[in-house]
Protein backbone atom coordinates (compact mmCIF):
# COMPACT_ATOMS: atom_id res chain seq x y z
CA UNK A 1 0.00 0.00 0.00
CA UNK A 2 1.41 3.69 -0.32
CA UNK A 3 1.83 6.04 1.80
CA UNK A 4 0.00 9.14 2.12
CA UNK A 5 3.18 11.27 1.33
CA UNK A 6 3.76 8.96 -1.28
CA UNK A 7 0.12 10.14 -3.04
CA UNK A 8 0.39 13.62 -2.14
CA UNK A 9 4.11 13.64 -4.02
CA UNK A 10 2.60 11.98 -6.96
CA UNK A 11 -0.63 14.45 -7.21
CA UNK A 12 1.88 17.51 -6.81
CA UNK A 13 3.83 15.97 -10.01
CA UNK A 14 1.22 15.83 -11.95
CA UNK A 15 -0.37 19.06 -10.77
CA UNK A 16 2.95 20.82 -11.81
CA UNK A 17 3.19 19.04 -14.92
CA UNK A 18 3.21 20.96 -17.94
CA UNK A 19 1.66 18.42 -19.47
CA UNK A 20 -1.54 18.42 -19.17
CA UNK A 21 -3.54 16.07 -20.96
CA UNK A 22 -6.72 13.53 -20.02
CA UNK A 23 -3.84 10.66 -19.18
CA UNK A 24 -2.42 13.12 -16.73
CA UNK A 25 -6.13 13.79 -15.51
CA UNK A 26 -6.85 10.03 -15.75
CA UNK A 27 -3.84 9.37 -13.46
CA UNK A 28 -4.64 12.47 -11.09
CA UNK A 29 -8.08 11.07 -10.68
CA UNK A 30 -6.73 7.50 -9.99
CA UNK A 31 -4.24 8.70 -7.02
CA UNK A 32 -7.08 11.12 -5.54
CA UNK A 33 -9.37 7.83 -5.04
CA UNK A 34 -6.64 5.79 -3.62
CA UNK A 35 -5.85 8.89 -1.58
CA UNK A 36 -9.61 8.96 -0.66
CA UNK A 37 -9.73 5.35 0.32
CA UNK A 38 -6.36 5.28 2.79
CA UNK A 39 -8.03 6.45 5.77
CA UNK A 40 -11.68 4.57 7.40
CA UNK A 41 -13.13 7.64 8.49
CA UNK A 42 -14.37 9.48 5.48
CA UNK A 43 -14.04 12.74 7.80
CA UNK A 44 -9.91 12.29 8.23
CA UNK A 45 -9.42 11.33 4.68
CA UNK A 46 -8.90 14.45 3.34
CA UNK A 47 -7.75 16.45 7.09
CA UNK A 48 -4.34 18.03 6.97
CA UNK A 49 -4.76 18.57 3.16
CA UNK A 50 -3.29 22.29 3.58
CA UNK A 51 -3.51 24.21 -0.48
CA UNK A 52 -0.02 24.35 0.28
CA UNK A 53 0.46 20.54 -0.69
CA UNK A 54 -1.68 20.12 -3.51
CA UNK A 55 -2.04 23.39 -5.81
CA UNK A 56 -5.69 22.89 -6.41
CA UNK A 57 -6.50 26.43 -6.83
CA UNK A 58 -3.38 27.53 -9.74
CA UNK A 59 -3.62 28.31 -13.06
CA UNK A 60 -2.59 25.79 -15.88
CA UNK A 61 -0.50 26.24 -18.87
CA UNK A 62 -2.85 27.33 -21.72
CA UNK A 63 -0.67 29.02 -24.00
CA UNK A 64 2.53 31.03 -24.95
CA UNK A 65 1.60 34.62 -24.75
CA UNK A 66 3.36 36.90 -22.53
CA UNK A 67 0.25 37.08 -20.24
CA UNK A 68 -0.90 33.22 -20.22
CA UNK A 69 3.11 32.72 -19.25
CA UNK A 70 3.10 35.22 -16.17
CA UNK A 71 0.23 33.60 -14.77
CA UNK A 72 1.19 30.09 -15.49
CA UNK A 73 1.70 28.35 -12.11
CA UNK A 74 -0.05 31.59 -10.06
CA UNK A 75 -2.63 31.16 -7.44
CA UNK A 76 -6.42 31.85 -8.75
CA UNK A 77 -7.82 34.23 -6.48
CA UNK A 78 -4.45 36.33 -6.89
CA UNK A 79 -4.72 36.42 -10.35
CA UNK A 80 -8.07 37.44 -10.55
CA UNK A 81 -7.67 40.55 -7.80
CA UNK A 82 -5.27 41.86 -10.01
CA UNK A 83 -7.54 41.37 -13.36
CA UNK A 84 -10.13 42.86 -11.52
CA UNK A 85 -8.11 46.27 -10.85
CA UNK A 86 -7.45 45.79 -14.52
CA UNK A 87 -10.89 45.45 -15.46
CA UNK A 88 -11.72 48.65 -13.32
CA UNK A 89 -8.85 50.73 -14.84
CA UNK A 90 -10.26 49.95 -18.27
CA UNK A 91 -13.86 50.71 -16.89
CA UNK A 92 -12.85 54.38 -16.34
CA UNK A 93 -10.05 54.60 -19.65
CA UNK A 94 -11.99 52.63 -22.33
CA UNK A 95 -15.32 52.18 -21.22
CA UNK A 96 -15.82 50.50 -24.93
CA UNK A 97 -12.79 47.92 -24.48
CA UNK A 98 -15.00 47.13 -21.09
CA UNK A 99 -18.17 46.37 -22.28
CA UNK A 100 -16.63 44.54 -25.38
CA UNK A 101 -14.79 42.29 -23.15
CA UNK A 102 -17.61 42.10 -20.38
CA UNK A 103 -20.18 41.04 -23.35
CA UNK A 104 -17.58 38.34 -24.33
CA UNK A 105 -17.36 36.96 -21.03
CA UNK A 106 -21.09 36.97 -20.68
CA UNK A 107 -21.58 34.92 -24.11
CA UNK A 108 -19.49 32.50 -23.04
CA UNK A 109 -20.83 28.74 -22.38
CA UNK A 110 -19.95 27.55 -18.81
CA UNK A 111 -18.13 24.51 -20.51
CA UNK A 112 -16.54 27.21 -22.99
CA UNK A 113 -12.19 26.71 -23.50
CA UNK A 114 -10.94 29.27 -26.35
Amino acid sequence: MYSREELVDAINQLLESSHHSIQNCEKLAAVYTVLDHISPEPQNRMEGFSSYEVKQDTIGVYGNSKFLQAIAGKDTQAVWKIMNEMMDAVSVLNPKLHKAVLSRLSSLDDKSIN
